[in-house]
């Protein structure tokens, strides 16, 4: 394997209790998404060559993007790594075909914000983000969470740990891909200020 085609993404959460604000940043496919009273808060954008702002930015590098891949490979547009498509000297970093650069989000802290779930894209292969959100506050309150109540006693490992069990394929050739994926996954509860 050449180490110039080995890349990741990164989805990053910074959490400011005192300017009471969630910085995001996200390069790739990895996500994250808020559940805020009961509702479900896009929190990032998965880039993939999909999107008329990659596709422009690819294609000016002289790149093609192929059955949703670019250059007939790699199914996302941004991540850490992937050298063979960063190469071209003219370019700056954020120009190139994949860049590493990623988009931002801010988002005020407030006191209706129960949790944030992020993930690497293998946890969101079947489940959209509003069905992420409506499973975690199933799980939550099988394990007797309401909204309001101290995260202290809540098993967020279990939690996680029944996500990702129920995430993998039972049977990867019938599957055909779908729940193969790797998998990583955080879930940060948020303790009401009163």
């Amino acid at each position: 394997m050449m180490l110039d085609s080995i890349g990741c993404t990164s989805n990053v959460i910074y959490v400011d209790n005192d300017k009471k604000k969630i910085y995001v940043a996200n390069a790739g496919d990895s996500r994250c998404t808020m559940g805020k009273s009961s509702k479900c808060v896009e929190m990032s954008i998965d880039h993939k060559p999909e999107s008329e702002i990659e596709v422009e930015r690819i294609t000016k590098a002289g790149s093609t993007i192929t059955e949703g891949r670019v250059d007939g490979n790699l199914n996302l547009t941004r991540s850490i790594g992937d050298l063979k498509y960063k190469h071209r000297d003219h370019l700056k970093p954020e120009e190139q075909a994949i860049t590493a650069n990623p988009d931002t989000y801010e988002f005020d802290i407030t006191d209706d914000i129960d949790f944030i779930i992020m993930g690497c894209d293998g946890i969101w292969e079947k489940k959209s983000n509003e069905e992420m959100v409506e499973w975690v506050y199933a799980a939550l309150k099988k394990h007797g969470w309401k909204a309001g109540d101290d995260p202290a006693g809540v098993d967020i490992s279990r939690i996680v740990r029944d996500l990702l069990l129920e995430s993998i394929a039972e049977d990867v050739k019938e599957a055909q891909g779908v729940g193969c994926d790797n998998m990583t996954c955080i879930l940060i509860l948020f303790k009401k200020q009163n």
